[in-house]
């Protein structure tokens, strides 16, 4: 990629010994169980059956795909980057892939260094970095700019692993999405690669951090990025990642909410190190949360805080949670939900709350094994469940879960549900408590 400072007009037809190349036109035909079957059928019948020929019919093959074209900026070279003494040339694009078959946990013994209550201090210092006037898109925990688990992306250690915060940003008119990643690494510095960066800085305290201002297109549509790389003095390698993708997810908007600068404070901040401590107290990590129903109304903000405050006040009859009821985010379904954990002595275990709108009302009442369901003089039908699942491994036990779903007239569905471990779930009257609670209700 040729190297772009935001602004700048650079002469990419001026004299090199290198190389106007990037410019890459990928023609991809797919076909895939398709065939041409073109017959004439050619015969002569009896003369008193007909008395004119029998025309041949063709079918014609369908047209091509479209060609497809994927173009990125030509790349000089020989070049000068800033903070370079040596620009070595570009170097053709490498990738991998992975796959992961099992859900990661905070608590990866590959990466002593990480655990959830570090992902915690460092999102609050990645937060608290962001320049006045961007906010964080409402969105579920793992785009809320939150550091996520550390996968192991391949048995091939030498890729080693990273956790990253995802996040969609506004600024007044602005927006576009942010990525930042942070890793443990014990390589040494990359060399600068023409088409790779547009500057290298080189701080006091010995960070050298490279930025990156360039675009792509694909199919004709051109879409913007900018990224700064920060390789610090205790080994940590942090990178931030922007595009100007649009908030609603219709396209590129051809703006940031964040500047190179911006960039670079963020990957730079303290909090965010392999080797920063994790202040006494620190919680865990928000859970990721869904809903079970096939589709809901999109939940702006504004009604899922007013609901948050409901939550915050509702009683418990003393049972404690971490972190409390109250902090409502969106799910792919259209509702919102919160996942918390029940630290009660005894009860430990999880609670979920689920609230969905544009729900229709159940028919028919149930009353089986571990089902019940009632109608409310209002028409709210209020339904029960405990379920029961037994483990084997590592050890036999029983785990019970327990469910209350209201579903108001309105079209208003909330679900609480505690369990999904060895204690006892949270009684039925508690869940009720919360379920039906009339400040969870939206008035037709």
């Amino acid at each position: 990629m040729q190297d772009m400072e935001n602004g700048d007009d650079k002469d990419a037809t001026a004299p090199s010994l290198a190389v106007q190349h990037w410019t890459v036109g990928l023609t991809c035909v797919a076909i895939v169980a398709t065939g041409y079957l073109i017959a004439g059928l050619l015969y002569e019948r009896e003369p008193e059956l007909t008395t004119a020929p029998i025309t041949p019919t063709t079918t014609e093959p369908p047209p091509e795909p479209a060609e497809y074209s994927y173009v990125t900026p030509p790349v000089t070279f020989p070049v000068q980057i800033p903070g370079c003494d040596v620009v070595e040339p570009p170097q053709p694009g490498q990738g991998f892939s992975m796959v992961t078959f099992e859900e990661p946990g905070y608590d990866n013994p590959s990466y002593p260094w990480f655990s959830g209550p570090k992902a915690v201090s460092m999102t609050q210092a990645l937060r608290a970095a962001l320049p006045a006037g961007v906010e964080i898109a409402f969105a579920p925990v793992d785009r809320s700019l939150v550091f996520q688990p550390i996968d192991d992306p391949t048995e091939d250690k030498r890729f080693g692993g990273w956790t990253d915060a995802r996040a969609t940003l506004l600024r007044g008119d602005r927006s576009g999405s942010l990525s930042v990643t942070v890793r443990e690494s014990t390589g040494p510095i990359p060399p600068c690669v023409a088409g790779d960066l547009d500057e290298r800085r080189r701080l006091p305290d010995g960070t050298i951090v490279d930025t990156h201002d360039t675009w792509s297109e694909t199919n004709g549509v051109r879409a913007l990025s900018r990224s700064a790389t920060a390789y610090l003095p205790d080994g940590s390698v942090a990178h931030a990642y922007a595009t100007d993708d649009a908030a609603d997810g219709s396209g590129y908007t051809g703006t940031f909410p964040l500047t190179i600068d911006d960039l670079v404070a963020l990957v730079t901040v303290p909090g965010i190190r392999v080797t920063a401590p994790v202040p006494p107290g620190t919680p865990n990590p928000p859970q990721p949360c869904d809903i079970w129903a096939e589709s809901s109304p999109a939940i702006d903000q504004a009604q899922a805080r007013r609901w948050d405050a409901v939550l915050a006040q509702i009683p418990l009859d003393g049972s404690t949670l971490d972190p409390p009821l109250g902090a409502l985010l969106p799910a792919s379904s259209g509702g919102v939900c919160q996942v918390v954990r029940v630290t009660t002595p005894g009860r430990q275990s999880r609670l979920s709350v689920a609230i969905t709108t544009g729900q229709p009302l159940p028919q028919e009442l149930s009353s089986d094994d571990g089902a019940t369901s009632r109608r409310l003089p209002d028409g709210t039908v209020v339904e029960t469940r405990e379920s029961r699942i037994t483990a084997t491994e590592p050890s036999p036990s029983t785990q019970t879960t327990r469910a209350v779903t209201v579903t108001h007239p309105s079209g208003t569905r909330i679900q609480v549900t505690s369990g999904d471990g060895p204690a006892e779930p949270l009684p039925f009257e508690l869940l009720e408590a919360i379920a039906s609670n009339p400040g969870l209700e939206v008035s037709r």
